[in-house]
């Protein structure tokens, strides 16, 4: 169990609680029985002292102090095989173990088969007086007390031990939920702290997924009623006879596909149910793949052979196509650079204007890339592909060269 634990912390502060508790009772017994003893020692004085007034056992004193005498052979059994009890001076003032010390001679405090036993001895008498109380008749409020409070610390222990409980399983969901896994709701009908935090997680996720749920809906409710006119109006584009009509046409509707495109690529890229499939794939094989989607004539320059990257095809080629996309966009003589670990997209052009993470966010405004032919989204889907393949994706300008790198 971790330091840091609220459970390793709460069985801390019990066993202390409950240390302490002990520690306490025991101290309290022990000077109940000295004082017990103590008590005992007195008594017996008195008797001795009336025994050799009277030269005779003071029955009066014996039934006021609950002592009981012993006669025959049960004194004879007493006497032999009793054990002596220790005696507790240290616990009296010095003058008074003195005079205890002294009175021990004449008085024996014996225990026999559970019982306590007082054996009085003077010149003219010899008896044993058996003691009706026990050792601790005399605090049983004290006695209940601390059983109270162990009954009572273990309860408050066992309670809140209970009621933290459910964090454990609030942890473990919400790692499960921070990991795009499925979560069973498990609402708990209490009305504690820690039960309502519970409840209020389980409800905002059910929240959250009736939300996502409606926008995939309404998203591919709008790209499937988009799609149609957006496909009738470039057919119908290419009816027109004036070039100029024709051409202004042609532009409005290829940038509404370019939108549909990109918005349709970050939906999906952004869907928490997405999942990656990597396996071995060519770097030229992702090249080859982007320069058909972008319909390029000439081969794009580089020094690639047979490398390979762990990846999600489908998904990498994007990243591939984005990059490339830009550089034909926003440079000239293109080139892609593969080195241990990290392929270079390169171009020549003007230096960025803004650091790189301005150009990351979506629809950031005043940019340099993808300002005339989308939305944007260009290298904020490139970065949220690579992020999810855990792969680093960085910029750096040199000789006068924009370069995009990934290093994975």
């Amino acid at each position: 169990m971790r330091r840091e634990s609220i459970f390793f912390k709460l069985n801390i502060m019990f066993a202390v609680a409950l240390m302490a508790t002990l520690l306490a009772g025991f101290s309290f017994a022990m000077h109940s029985i000295k004082k017990e003893h103590m008590d005992l020692f007195f008594k017996s004085r008195l008797i001795v002292k009336e025994m050799r007034i009277t030269h005779q056992v003071p029955q009066a004193l014996l039934e006021e102090f609950e002592f009981n005498q012993v006669h025959g052979l049960l004194k004879k059994e007493i006497l032999h095989k009793s054990k002596k009890k220790k005696s507790h001076t240290k616990a009296m003032p010095k003058q008074m173990q003195k005079r205890f010390r002294a009175f021990e001679k004449h008085r024996k405090v014996l225990h026999y088969q559970g019982k306590r036993y007082i054996h009085l001895k003077t010149r003219h008498l010899n008896i044993v007086l058996e003691d009706r109380r026990s050792v601790w008749s005399c605090c049983p409020a004290l006695i209940l007390f601390f059983l109270g409070i162990l009954i009572l610390l273990i309860v408050m222990y066992m309670l809140l031990r209970k009621n933290l409980i459910p964090l454990k399983t609030l942890q473990e969901d919400i790692e499960k939920y921070g990991n795009g896994q499925e979560v069973r709701y498990q609402y708990i009908d209490k009305k504690d702290e820690v039960s309502l935090a519970s409840n209020s997680f389980y409800a905002s996720i059910e929240k959250v997924e009736q939300l996502r749920d409606s926008r995939q809906l309404f998203i591919r409710n709008i790209f499937h009623e988009l799609n149609t006119p957006v496909t009738k109006g470039k057919i119908l584009a290419e009816i027109v006879e004036e070039d100029k009509t024709k051409e202004m046409l042609n532009s409005i509707f290829t940038r509404l596909s370019i939108l549909l495109k990109e918005l349709a690529q970050m939906e999906k890229i952004t869907s928490e149910d997405m999942t990656i499939v990597k396996k071995p794939i060519r770097i030229q094989e992702l090249i080859d793949e982007a320069s058909d989607l972008l319909y390029l004539d000439e081969p794009i320059k580089t020094n690639v052979s047979d490398q390979m990257i762990d990846a999600d095809f489908s998904l990498m080629r994007i990243v591939f196509k984005n990059l490339i996309d830009n550089a034909l966009k926003h440079g000239e003589d293109i080139e892609i650079q593969v080195s241990e670990n990290t392929i270079s997209f390169l171009s020549s052009g003007e230096r960025l204007t803004e650091e790189i993470d301005h150009y990351i966010e979506p629809f950031s405004k005043n940019r340099q890339l993808d300002k005339a032919e989308g939305l944007g989204l260009g290298l904020y889907i490139v970065n949220e592909v690579l992020k999810k393949h855990e792969i680093v994706f960085s910029y750096t300008y040199k000789s006068g060269k924009n370069i995009f790198i990934i290093s994975y």
